[in-house]
This record gives C-alpha cells, sequence and structure tokens, in this order.
C-alpha cells in the first residue's frame, strides 16, 4: 500500500501542465499602441485579435529558438554572528527576450540595426533601398509580444509575455555565406518600464485548455457563462421568489442589477421573464 507522501507526490504529477510550445510568435508595435490587457476573449478563451499596429516579426529560427531570461541583482545586509544576510533588498530586476528572425524585412533590419526606416522609400526605377546608418545611435522602444501555442483544439493553451518598452540591448553576428548559415537577424530585448502603465512585463496564461486546468494549476476554477444566479420560491407554494447571487447596484441602493438571461417582456413593462 502506498504511503501517504507517495500518495502526495503523485497527486502532484500534473504532465498536462507540461507546456511544450508547437507555435510560437513575436509580434511587435509603437510605444502608442494599446496595451494588451488579455490575449484571449469569450466564454471558449479564444485568442483575441490584436489591436490595430501590431507586426510580426515573421518566420523565427528553430535552433535558437526563442530565450526568455531574467537577471536580477539584490544588496545584501550581513550582521555580526549570522553567516546569511540579515536582509536583501532587489536592486535591478531585467526581464529580456532574445530570438533570431530569418526573414530580411523592415521590422527585424529596424530592430537588429537600431534605425527607423518608416520614411525610407524604394528606388523609383530599380526598387532598390539604400539608407545610411546614423552616426549616433538612438534607443528605440516599442512593445514586444511573444505568443505561443501549446495543444489543440478544446486542449489549447496559450502562453504571453508582453514587454510593454522594450529595448534592444544586444546583437549577435550575422553570418553571409554559401555553405551552411543564412542571414539572420538576431537580438536581445530587455523589458523597461511603461511610464504610463508602471510596469515592463505583463504575463498571459490562457485559452480553453488553460480553462479546464485551472483547479490542476492551483486556481479557482470559473463559470464560463461568468458568475450566476440563482432563483427559489419563497415561501414555497406562494409564488414569490427570491434571488441570490444578485449585484446590488449602487451599494446601498436597495436596486439590484438585472442578471444575465432575463429579458424585459413586454418590452418596457417592468416584467422580466428568465431566458433559457
Amino acid at each position: 500500500m502506498p504511503s501517504k507522501v507517495a500518495e502526495l507526490e503523485i497527486a502532484r504529477h500534473q504532465r498536462e501542465l507540461i507546456l511544450k510550445p508547437q507555435a510560437a510568435h513575436i509580434f511587435g508595435a509603437p510605444e502608442t499602441t494599446p496595451v494588451i490587457l488579455n490575449i484571449t476573449e469569450g466564454p471558449d478563451g479564444e485568442l483575441a485579435e490584436l489591436p490595430d499596429g501590431y507586426f510580426d516579426f515573421g518566420l523565427l529560427d528553430k535552433e535558437d529558438a526563442i530565450t526568455l531570461s531574467r537577471e536580477m541583482e539584490k544588496s545584501d545586509i550581513n550582521a555580526i554572528g549570522y553567516s546569511n544576510p540579515v536582509r536583501s533588498d532587489v536592486t535591478s530586476d531585467v526581464f529580456g527576450m532574445a530570438f533570431k528572425g530569418l526573414e530580411t524585412n523592415r521590422h527585424t533590419i529596424e530592430s537588429n540595426l537600431g534605425v527607423d526606416l518608416s520614411g525610407v522609400t524604394p528606388d523609383p526605377y530599380t526598387g532598390e533601398i539604400s539608407f545610411d546608418q546614423p552616426a549616433v545611435s538612438e534607443i528605440r522602444r516599442m512593445r514586444y509580444l511573444l505568443l505561443s501555442q501549446v495543444g489543440s483544439g478544446v486542449d489549447t493553451i496559450y502562453f504571453g509575455r508582453q514587454f510593454l518598452a522594450g529595448e534592444v540591448v544586444d546583437v549577435g553576428e550575422q553570418t553571409v555565406t554559401d555553405g551552411e548559415g543564412y542571414l539572420g537577424w538576431p537580438f536581445t530585448v530587455n523589458a523597461m518600464v511603461d511610464t504610463t502603465y508602471g510596469v515592463s512585463v505583463r504575463h498571459h496564461f490562457g485559452g480553453p485548455g488553460w480553462m479546464r486546468l485551472l483547479e490542476e494549476a492551483g486556481f479557482p476554477p470559473i463559470d464560463p457563462g461568468g458568475a450566476g444566479f440563482e432563483l427559489f420560491e419563497s415561501p414555497p407554494g406562494s409564488g414569490l421568489y427570491a434571488f441570490t447571487g444578485l449585484t446590488e447596484d449602487p451599494p446601498g441602493s436597495g436596486l439590484y442589477a438585472i442578471p444575465p438571461g432575463m429579458t424585459e417582456n413586454p418590452a418596457g413593462s417592468g416584467l422580466y421573464t428568465m431566458g433559457a
């Protein structure tokens, strides 16, 4: 008979919570673009449309993958008689994202070279794109969104990480060869604090698969249809009905908001019928 410890160990093994993405994209947008609050929408946890202004960096190198990092530094206070610090304070906490673009497009060129090509136009006769590298480089901030998908159908889980004010802090080497390799566009982005929103990073876990696994992941379950209410005859046989789960609006007014599923019938009568 397995011990209690063995039972607990087995109970903690949630293989469905091992996330291995089958698809991933990185999107970018100007800082003026609204911050994405949720990547999913609707009772089925479907992927939401991105706001206007977001673009896709295109195909990304599989071998280099997308690397997410976090570098923390702290300041310790040590006391006589203690071998460990008696107090620690975080002095730096920087999230990073590194990836290598396979496509040579305006967005990978801009991010890798640190230039703004919005005003550059092709030569009207040859179609050539030419521009000078600035003598003094400027730091360009923009929004970056990693969006990956795990599973499919009702098991789909979406994982996202959003840098609200990302800065390119490092670029990798590029290879020009007729052998193994290609002209790629590698760079590393660090997350800076968006002064309007007040944070640097926003994390996302969603999708229909995630919705079904909330309890297994340690979160309270939800009713996909939203917060409900209950109607019951009180006292029984009286023809009078009471509700539970209604919201007093505004608080203290004695007035209650009409819950979903109730329809005024006829319109304007003040009488309501229960929907299906």
